[in-house]
């Protein structure tokens, strides 16, 4: 269990077996998050990794309200991933992040930075709501799923070919909807 007190992490973290449990207090993973098996817990602090997150066995359960941030890709191939009601934060300044969802459900997902955030190998399912407020979602031609609102603020959603479900609706603060040859259903706009 870590600390109520801050946790720097160098050269990142692997869960091979056992448990890590974050406490309150902040969880900075300097390089990659890896769990192949055992269990890594969030808890309300917030958690940072600086490089990606692999879960190939295990169980990965994000923190409830404390922030989820990822500066690289994520790639579920195995394991159980746990949203916990929190939401995951992708944040790589230049360039392009993929997430592959494995076939779990996100809580929340955000896209804050000015690269390119887009999905590969799986569709993309939000339980909760999808925000982009800088660079660009671009759906990658994936079917991509959203039960809560969608905002797009001063960035740009590509909706590509695959069919996006925003059942919470889409609401565009400053930011664009570019479509193309796929299907949209939204809720409200």
């Amino acid at each position: 269990t870590a600390s109520t007190a801050t946790q720097t992490l160098t050269g990142g973290l692997t869960v091979s077996g056992g448990t890590f449990t974050c406490s309150t207090g902040a969880v900075a993973i300097g390089t990659d998050l890896d769990v192949s098996s055992g269990t890594f817990t969030g808890s309300t602090g917030p958690v940072t990794v600086t490089g990606n997150v692999d879960l190939s066995g295990g169980t990965l359960t994000a923190p409830s309200t404390g922030a989820f941030d990822v500066a690289g890709n994520w790639t579920r191939s195995g394991g159980t991933f746990n949203a916990n009601g929190g939401t995951v934060t992708f944040n790589l300044a230049v360039g392009t992040q993929t997430v592959d969802c494995g076939g779990a459900t996100f809580n929340g997902l955000a896209h804050s930075e000015a690269g390119t955030l887009q999905p590969v190998v799986n569709p993309l399912v939000i339980g909760g709501g999808l925000t982009n407020t800088n660079g660009t979602f671009n759906a990658n031609g994936f079917a991509v799923t959203v039960t809560g609102l969608t905002t797009v603020q001063l960035g740009t959603y590509r909706t590509e070919t695959g069919t996006q479900t925003l059942t919470g609706g889409l609401m565009l603060i400053g930011g664009s909807f570019i479509g193309s040859t796929g299907t949209v259903n939204a809720g409200s706009v």
